[in-house]
């Protein structure tokens, strides 16, 4: 039974005066940090108290009874010499700091645990009136003496101390200590929120240019292998010397075939074209194409890695990727067949979402078409590519050349049927290896020598005439033909020919995987495409 001095358990900030609860003031005070009483105040007043821990591990503080004896009385607190003696019962332990006593004098800041599952509490002699809440300081140091002091394992000790202080922070201390650690809380939160917005702009933006970097230097060491130099030019000759006499006496051997074949690829070479073009980047963000960057004498500057330097705002022309192709001229004389991957580059492969993502956006800046027995390059447009097939469709202006152009076939393939290549397999290498030694000859020594004058210069000595392979068709479905006529890069967009000179397939791929083999397009692929031009 609890006597008149018995103090309630009450939460600090709740509790009335001292002298409210007990009636007399406060000789001392006893705070409860574990058990189900934790964060509570026990207001100590008389000379002699009885503290008792029950079942349920909360303790409580009475004042004797004479002849009496509590079960569950564990200690006995007696007020002399200005504070309290702590005695425990008979078969009852308490540890005072750790240490387990039966008689000791209690000093200002203690640490008490009552029996073996009792609470810890921290014994205090207040010396001024009693703070209605605590300071860091004060719930600091009770977490460092509990987790000292207390004999449980160290992992439980440092979670319960932890813990206790987050509860005790959140529940005794000020309120504008409160809403100042809330500010601060919600200050860190938005530095944090910003830092992170700004971390992965960051990311962002450099996974942009690494991906620019990467797509932009595939296709500058895709185009730098296509570049020609004066060495390369005399270079190119002795490389390919063996292949294009291997090519010529193809085309001679064909040639010598009965004069159908003779027939076949003299009727059809006029209306073979020669592809070239280059197309650049627009990055998204400023809306301006990739340009060079030019030195104070005007000179293209050069990466560390002795690629052309690129950026939006360049003062150099646009940068070019440069490509080719084969694309041969229709019937009505406006329009050329070319694979989609020749008219739209961008497209093989994964270039386009590597472009995506990195924010550029591709752009065709100049497409022309050569014509063996034509002189000068003729300007193309993409009228139409193919979303299901690599097929695509170009337009040029009237140049008064209806008739000239190939018959497409209506007879469907069938397998171990002889067809006709014909193209422009390695580009503008296999005919600089054609022209021969003179015309390297024909280029001055101080006149420029690129992409574009080679093939113009080629044009107006009509050097241009396509390669021309035969083969077998080796499968025919609905989407593909395969068959063994040799060819490669460059060779794309070309006419498969049967033996009455009608086109059957438009070469798309090589298979070197499967012997050789490569892969065209039934030219019954093509019609739809073309009956939605016709529509337009």
């Amino acid at each position: 039974m609890i006597g008149a001095l018995t103090v309630s358990a009450t939460d600090e900030t709740a509790a009335g005066s001292p002298e409210e609860d007990s009636g007399k003031a406060p000789r001392a005070v006893l705070e409860s940090l574990t058990g189900p009483s934790k964060g509570k105040l026990y207001w100590l007043s008389d000379d002699t108290l009885s503290a008792t821990v029950r079942d349920d591990r909360s303790l409580h503080f009475e004042r004797p009874t004479e002849g009496v004896q509590s079960a569950d009385k564990v200690a006995e607190l007696q007020w002399q010499d200005g504070s309290y003696s702590l005695h425990a019962a008979d078969g009852r332990h308490v540890w005072v700091n750790g240490h387990r006593v039966e008689t000791i004098t209690l000093m200002h800041g203690d640490m008490i645990e009552f029996d073996e599952l009792g609470p810890m509490t921290r014994f205090r002699l207040p010396d001024r009136a009693f703070q209605a809440h605590r300071s860091v300081d004060d719930i600091v140091s009770d977490a460092i003496a509990y987790t000292r002091t207390s004999r449980r394992p160290l992992p439980r000790r440092v979670s319960t101390a932890l813990g206790d202080s987050l509860h005790r922070m959140t529940h005794q201390t000020t309120v504008f200590f409160r809403v100042s650690v809330l500010l601060s809380l919600c200050a860190l939160l938005v530095l944090g929120a910003v830092l992170y917005r700004n971390d992965k702009q960051m990311q962002h933006r450099l996974e942009q240019d690494a991906h620019r970097i990467e797509a932009v230097t595939l296709l500058l060491a895709q185009t730098r292998d296509d570049a020609l130099s004066r060495e390369d030019l005399t270079q190119l000759r002795t490389q390919l010397e063996s292949q294009l006499t291997q090519n010529t006496e193809r085309l001679g051997a064909l040639e010598r075939r009965p004069e159908e074949a003779a027939e076949i690829l003299g009727g059809a070479t006029p209306s073979i074209g020669f592809v070239q073009g280059a197309f650049g980047l627009r990055h998204m963000a400023s809306g301006a194409l990739l340009r060079n960057v030019l030195g104070p004498d005007g000179t293209p500057l050069q990466t560390p890695f002795g690629q052309p330097r690129i950026e939006p705002r360049g003062d150099g022309p646009p940068a070019e990727f440069q490509f080719t192709g084969t694309a041969f001229l229709l019937g009505d004389g406006q329009h050329f067949v070319t694979n989609r991957h020749v008219a739209v580059p961008w497209t093989s492969g994964d270039r386009l979402q590597t472009f995506e993502a990195s924010g550029l956006q591709p752009e065709m800046l100049k497409m022309f078409i050569y014509l063996p027995d034509r002189a000068g390059p003729i300007e193309a447009r993409l009228v139409q590519a193919s979303d299901t097939v690599d097929l695509a469709v170009l337009s040029i202006a009237p140049l008064r050349m209806e008739g000239r152009g190939l018959v497409l076939s209506d007879t469907p393939l069938r397998v171990g049927q002889e067809i006709y290549l014909l193209g422009y397999p390695t580009g503008l290498k296999a005919l600089l290896a054609q022209a021969g030694p003179a015309f390297l000859k024909s280029f001055g020594d101080g006149e420029e020598i690129n992409f574009w004058t080679v093939a113009a210069r080629l044009s107006e000595r009509n050097l241009i005439k396509p390669l021309a392979s035969r083969g077998i068709v080796a499968q025919v479905n609905s989407g593909a033909v395969i068959y063994d006529a040799e060819t490669t890069v460059g060779g794309s967009g070309g006419p498969a020919l049967n033996r009455s000179g009608q086109v059957v397939a438009i070469n798309a791929a090589i298979l070197p995987e499967f012997g050789g083999s490569n892969l065209g397009v039934p030219v019954q692929q093509l019609l739809p495409l073309l009956t939605q031009i016709d529509g337009d």
